[in-house]
C-alpha cells in the first residue's frame, strides 16, 4: 500500500461503503502506522482492483517475538479470478505472520485452504439482552424489523432488573484513562497472545471516529489491576462492548466490574452488552453467563506463516473485540453497521 495512489486506495474502500473519516484513521493514520505496510493492493491500469488490509500487533511468548499482522478488508473486482489468493501471498511476505478472526464472506470460504491453522470456533461472541430492541435486531430485514425499529418507546421496554451503579465503589471516567493506559503498557507476559500497548489503545479508541469509549476500575484497588474499557457506536446508544485489561484471573474483582458496566450502560440506554472470549477461556465464559450473558455465536481463527517459517500458529489464549477490526463494526446496528 505504500507504494499505491493514496487517493486511488480510497476512492477503491469509499466504493465498498467504509466512510471517509474510518478510511482516513483506519489505514492513513502516520502515528499509528510508524512505517509498518497496512495493506496490499492489486493495481490494474491506474485503478486499483483489490485490497487487503493489515493492522499490525505484536506477539511475545517467553523468548520469542513477532512482527504480526491482522488481515482484514479482503476485497476484488469481479474479472480478477485467483488475484485475491495473489494478495494473501504478497502480505504473508510483510509479516512474521498473518492472522484473521472471523472474517468476511471472501474470508470464511477460501482462508481454511490457505491457512497453517483453522479453529472453526475459536472465539465465542456473548450478549446481555437488556430491553426489547436487543430481540428487535435478531429479526429478519424486512417491514416488520423496520418498523419495529422506529418504536423508539417499545425498543426501551426492560427485559431485566438491573441495579443502579454505585459511583462511590467503582469509577467510570469517559474517554481513555492513563491509569487504565499504564495497564496496557505492563501487559502480562507468558500467553500466546496479542500485545496491545497504550498507543494501540489511543489510535483504536482516542482517535477512532466511530466510537466513544468510557474507562471502568474498582475506585479502592492500589496498585490498579484490573480494569475494562467500554465503548458504542458514536451514532447509537443501543449496542455496548467491553474488554478487560490488566490482571484477568481474579474473577472477584471482575465480577464487580461487570456489574458496574452493566448499570452503566443501561443507564445510558442499551438494549444490548456484547463481549468476546476465547473458546479456550472457559473461567470467563462460566462468568459471564453467571452474570447473565447468552452464548450469540462463534468466530473462526485463522493462522499462517509468514515470512517467519518457525512461527507458531497455535490459536492464542486469549480473544477479545480489540482483534482483528472488530471494534469499531457493530453490526448489530443497522444504522451504524460502518461507523
Amino acid at each position: 500500500m505504500s507504494e499505491a495512489d493514496p487517493a486511488a486506495v480510497k476512492k477503491y474502500l469509499l466504493a465498498r461503503q467504509i466512510l471517509p473519516k474510518i478510511v482516513d484513521w483506519k489505514y492513513f493514520d502516520p502515528s499509528f502506522n510508524r512505517h509498518q505496510e497496512r495493506g496490499v493492493v492489486l493495481v490494474r491500469d491506474n485503478q486499483v482492483a483489490g485490497f487487503l488490509g493489515l493492522i499490525p500487533f505484536r506477539l511475545e511468548k517467553d523468548q520469542l517475538g513477532a512482527d504480526c499482522a491482522w488481515s482484514c478488508d479482503w476485497s476484488v473486482d469481479p474479472g480478477q479470478g485467483g488475484m485475491g489468493l495473489m494478495l494473501v501471498k504478497r502480505a504473508r511476505e510483510l509479516y512474521d505472520g498473518i492472522f484473521n478472526l472471523g472474517g468476511n464472506e471472501n474470508t470464511r470460504r477460501l482462508f481454511p485452504r490457505l491457512a497453517d491453522h483453522t479453529v472453526p470456533d475459536a472465539g465465542v461472541s456473548f450478549v446481555m439482552p437488556l430491553r426489547l430492541g436487543s430481540i428487535f435486531a435478531r429479526l429478519p430485514k424486512g417491514k416488520l424489523r423496520d418498523l419495529l425499529n422506529q418504536r423508539q418507546t417499545l425498543q426501551q421496554v426492560p427485559l431485566r432488573w438491573v441495579r443502579g451503579l454505585s459511583k462511590s465503589e467503582i469509577t467510570i471516567d469517559s474517554g481513555l484513562s492513563p491509569r487504565v493506559m499504564a495497564l496496557a503498557d505492563a501487559a502480562p507476559q507468558g500467553d500466546w497472545r496479542p500485545l496491545y500497548d497504550s498507543e494501540f489503545l489511543e489510535w483504536q479508541f482516542g482517535r477512532c471516529p466511530g466510537i466513544s469509549c468510557w474507562s471502568c476500575w474498582i475506585s479502592s484497588e492500589s496498585p490498579l489491576r484490573t480494569a475494562a474499557l467500554i465503548w458504542r457506536s458514536r451514532l447509537s446508544p443501543k449496542f455496548w462492548r467491553f474488554v478487560f485489561r490488566g490482571e484477568t484471573r481474579d474473577f472477584e474483582q471482575m465480577e464487580r466490574l461487570i456489574g458496574a458496566i452493566v448499570s452503566f450502560v443501561y443507564s445510558q440506554g442499551s438494549v444490548a452488552l456484547f463481549a468476546i472470549a476465547s473458546h479456550k477461556e472457559s473461567d470467563l465464559a462460566t462468568l459471564l453467563r453467571r452474570q447473565g450473558f447468552l452464548r450469540y455465536g462463534n468466530l473462526p481463527f485463522y493462522a499462517m506463516r509468514g515470512r517467519c517459517a518457525e512461527l507458531p500458529t497455535d490459536e492464542f489464549s486469549v480473544l477479545s473485540f480489540l482483534d482483528a477490526d472488530l471494534a469499531y463494526r457493530f453490526e448489530h446496528d443497522e444504522a451504524s453497521s460502518e461507523s
